[in-house]
């Protein structure tokens, strides 16, 4: 009896198979790829919220100035006013002129109240553009995550 013999020798593994124990080489980079963007949006969003705060407080600085020269000449001009008139009139109506002026000055201090609650209070939330563009990223992330977009994106 004769014994045929089959030349069967194992092929050598092919580096694709030798690979499909370990994680598919996409990943890493898909992974490398998500880091780097994500890395590049919060850089992106970290600027604009470092430009947002230095805007702020050049704001804050000129008007704290403006508000700083207002007080000054302006206290100094009305005092200088008051006394002019209340030096003008006769002895026996300084009293009245003098309650006069009071009142003007508290119905004035008053109406400043009012105009820096309001500016205040309509003013825009502070850093409104980096948590609009931040809340983007979150909605868009967020969809490229759902388990329908990626079905989509793998025909």
């Amino acid at each position: 009896m004769t014994v045929l013999t089959m030349n069967t020798s194992r092929p050598k593994p092919d580096s694709t198979e030798s690979q499909s124990a370990g994680p598919p080489p996409h990943l890493f980079a898909s992974l490398r790829q998500l880091a780097i963007t994500v890395l590049g949006m919060a850089h992106t969003r970290m600027a604009l919220a470092g430009v947002e705060l230095e805007e702020e407080l050049q704001r804050l600085i000129g008007l704290l100035l403006s508000l700083l020269g207002l007080l000054v000449f302006g206290l100094v001009g009305v005092l200088m006013f008051t006394l002019m008139v209340v030096l003008a009139v006769d002895a026996a109506q300084r009293v009245a002129v003098l309650a006069f002026f009071a009142a003007s000055y508290l119905g004035f201090g008053g109406w400043f109240w009012w105009r820096i609650q309001r500016a205040l209070a309509t003013r825009p939330p502070f850093l409104q553009a980096t948590l609009a563009e931040m809340a983007q990223d979150r909605e868009a992330l967020q969809a490229a995550m759902a388990p329908g977009a990626q079905r989509e994106a793998a025909p």
